[in-house]
């Protein structure tokens, strides 16, 4: 049993999945990684609309490997570059992230233009939901090139991801 496994028998889950993908960053990140298909370490940190430093990003996508939320390969055009990826674990977070938008759009005041991007999957969730997530399997598990998810395409022009 390795370190992380025998420390997380002792707490509750609420803690656990806390202390595994919750902060400011994390979320954000597999945001962007799953559901903006920003692959490259350019892409995340250039495009972020929080404002990733550098390192942050850096140490957030090493943590993320760890937990086994993301998974990276080697670019074939450049060894040194990679792509990130969401897990079947990450995939099975998204779910999370949509609670998360659910919860700050009913209680604060989010951007109108990205609330009413998500509104589908925040006002009918179970069938548009698993729709989702078959699509993130294939983008993200299998690499398959898809069209944009149309949650992407209805939303503002400033949350695409631009190549880098």
């Amino acid at each position: 049993m390795s370190e992380l496994s025998q420390w997380s028998t002792q707490i509750c889950p609420i803690g656990l999945a806390s202390e595994l993908a919750c902060d400011k960053w994390m979320p954000i990140i597999l945001r962007d990684i799953g559901l903006l298909e920003r692959r490259t370490f350019n892409q995340l940190l250039k495009n972020n609309l929080e404002g990733i430093s550098s390192g942050s990003l850096a140490t957030k996508l090493k943590r993320l490997e760890h937990v086994g939320l993301i998974s990276s390969i080697r670019a074939a055009e450049h060894k040194q570059k990679k792509l990130y990826y969401l897990t079947e674990s990450g995939i099975d977070f998204v779910p999370v992230l949509f609670a998360m938008a659910s919860w700050s759009s009913k209680w604060h005041r989010p951007s109108a233009k990205f609330v009413e991007a998500l509104r589908p999957y925040l006002s009918e969730p179970e069938p548009t939901m698993q729709g989702l997530l078959l699509k993130l399997r294939q983008t993200n598990l299998e690499r398959k090139k898809l069209e944009p998810m149309s949650w992407m395409q209805r939303g503002p022009e400033s949350v695409r991801a631009s190549p880098g």
